[in-house]
């Protein structure tokens, strides 16, 4: 009899079901985790299902004065709320640039994610992108984008994202 590739004779020999489950469970996650580790298939198609940051749009003054909503993959969430100085690798932040106000149609969004390190050691191996509301399109420059480097700078406390100033506007 197996259990997930693994005889029972094995589950004798001091590896527990618990064990076998876990090393299953954690091999599930760090597959939907990791797409960080490989940029040229990266997609953010399914950001939508991610936790919304914002219960309402804010207004993004860096992002054209742009009305946004939020989204931030598990690895990301609580740390963004924390203000965190540094992020885990592979965490994503999408912000869903809205076409007004009070239009919540979505017209492109933009994205960072915290890449493996060594990806760009001087700007905290942070990968920007521009998508079309799907994820999926790139729409405008990806990867290293030094516009978007610039604009972030000013942010390095809180591991080049805005997070404190998008938190007290949530807050508010």
């Amino acid at each position: 009899m197996t259990l997930n590739g693994l005889s029972i004779r094995a589950l004798r020999g001091g590896v527990s079901v618990v064990s076998v489950l876990l090393a299953t469970v954690g091999a599930a996650y760090a597959s939907d985790l990791d797409f960080c580790h490989d940029e040229e298939r990266m997609t953010f198609e399914g950001y939508q299902s991610w936790e919304k940051l914002t219960e309402e749009p804010v207004i993004s003054y860096a992002h054209g004065e742009n009305w946004i909503d939020i989204y931030a993959n598990e690895l990301a969430a609580q740390p963004y709320q924390d203000l965190a100085s540094v992020y885990p690798e592979c965490a994503t932040v999408v912000k869903a640039i809205l076409m007004g106000e009070d239009d919540p149609a979505i017209r492109k969004i933009t994205v960072m994610v915290k890449m493996p390190a060594g990806y760009d050691p001087e700007h905290e191996d942070w990968y920007y992108g521009s998508f079309e509301s799907s994820g999926t399109v790139s729409v405008d420059e990806i990867g290293r984008v030094e516009f978007c480097y610039q604009s972030h700078e000013a942010a390095t406390e809180t591991d080049y994202l805005f997070s404190d100033s998008v938190m007290e506007t949530i807050r508010e």
